[in-house]
């Protein structure tokens, strides 16, 4: 399945999944200063009950979709094709950003309601959950082998 790519790199899925951690940490660091900024700016208020139920069912759904959709978008090709690198990294790529996007969504729509509501609790809540979303859906290498075996098993042959 996986083939390294040089002696001292790895596998392509360890090459890729290192430089994919890079993106999920500077996420990671964005979700936690946007959250402190805006709750130190927004206002003195916490908020409301329904304040904080919106914000957490916003976060679920969202994370919900973090786990869920980056596993349908990795779609193998036929069988008959020739194996290609790129596009199954490609594809590896697409659906750990996705996932990563999904999992910080919670943040960036408790931000939105925080400033319209003059409140700190939805984007707290938020960045809480965007946080777990996103240290739980990392792209770590054994995800994306995870992904590039779901391929494999459906018959694409990927050349990784």
């Amino acid at each position: 399945m996986s083939t390294p790519t040089s002696p001292g790199e790895g596998a392509p899925t360890d090459v890729l999944g290192r430089a994919l951690r890079l993106v999920s940490l500077a996420m990671l660091g964005g979700v936690v200063v946007i959250a402190a900024v805006a709750v130190f700016t927004v206002g003195d208020e916490p908020g409301s009950g329904i304040d904080a139920l919106g914000a957490i069912l916003v976060s679920v759904v969202f994370l919900a979709a973090a786990f869920l959709v980056p596993r349908r978008l990795v779609r193998p090709w036929p069988a008959t094709a020739a194996p290609d690198e790129v596009k199954a990294a490609g594809q590896l790529r697409s659906a750990a950003f996705l996932s990563l996007v999904f999992a910080e969504l919670p943040t960036l729509i408790g931000l939105v309601n925080s400033f319209a509501r003059g409140v700190w609790l939805p984007v707290a809540i938020g960045a809480l959950f965007s946080v777990a979303g996103l240290l739980l859906t990392a792209p770590t290498a054994d995800r994306l082998r995870g992904w590039l075996a779901q391929m494999e098993s459906a018959g694409a042959r990927t050349g990784l």
